[in-house]
């Protein structure tokens, strides 16, 4: 029996509230709420996005992907205390030993997705500390084995796991494929309709903008 619901999720405008930037162009700031700032910078040929969560003069960086020298201007006149990794896809990690190099930083990833730099393992469950805020980690496999998501203050991080319209790519393997949703079910699960979805690439959306397209995406695979 139809639904009635269209079988294309709806997407985005490409527009500031939905956290629009594009490479070569300036970030884009969130409002803050009380301590959390975030910022938000598209780098590189696939359009990579790099988040800089930022409480007092403390930062992390979501993703060291491309353009170092863009990143570490995101981050000037702060204290960056941890590069935080959603996953080790070759685009999301170009800019690590630059920005090792030059903020003497630690970075973070899961162990099934090794970087190529020296890294602290995150398995989910964490909690990393940004100036008064906690970051929470989330271990949400299937776009590869060890992508993490990152929850702070109502936003989400979601790397290549979860885009407007669904999750990332697992290349037609129905397991992987299978993996990736049982993750955004947690997901679902676990954030209510407000959170702002803010993925690797590309556009924002909502946690209640995407969950009633779940099934769409489970009769469309990936």
């Amino acid at each position: 029996m139809s639904s009635g619901r269209s079988q294309e999720t709806p997407r985005p405008p490409d527009t500031p509230e939905f956290g629009s930037v594009k490479v070569g162009g300036p970030p884009h700031d969130y409002a803050a709420s009380g301590s959390l700032r975030v910022r938000k910078l598209a780098v590189g040929p696939w359009e990579n996005n790099v988040y800089a969560i930022v409480s007092g003069d403390e930062a992390i960086v979501v993703d060291g992907a491309d353009e170092p020298e863009r990143i570490l201007s995101l981050v000037e006149g702060l204290r960056v205390v941890g590069i935080v990794e959603t996953h080790n896809h070759p685009d999301h990690v170009q800019a690590l030993p630059r920005l090792v190099e030059t903020l003497g930083v630690r970075v973070y990833a899961h162990p099934d997705d090794p970087v190529p730099v020296e890294f602290a393992r995150l398995l989910g469950g964490e909690r990393l500390s940004v100036g008064e805020e906690q970051v929470e980690v989330l271990h949400t496999p299937g776009h590869t084995p060890g992508s993490l998501c990152y929850s702070v203050g109502g936003f989400l991080f979601t790397g290549d796991t979860l885009f407007p319209a669904g999750p990332g790519n697992t290349d037609g393997d129905a397991e992987r494929f299978e993996q990736v949703m049982r993750s955004l079910d947690g997901l679902f699960a676990a954030f209510p309709d407000e959170t702002r979805v803010c993925p690797g690439h590309g556009l924002d959306t909502t946690i209640g903008s995407e969950r009633p397209y779940m099934e769409t995406w489970r009769a469309r695979g990936w």
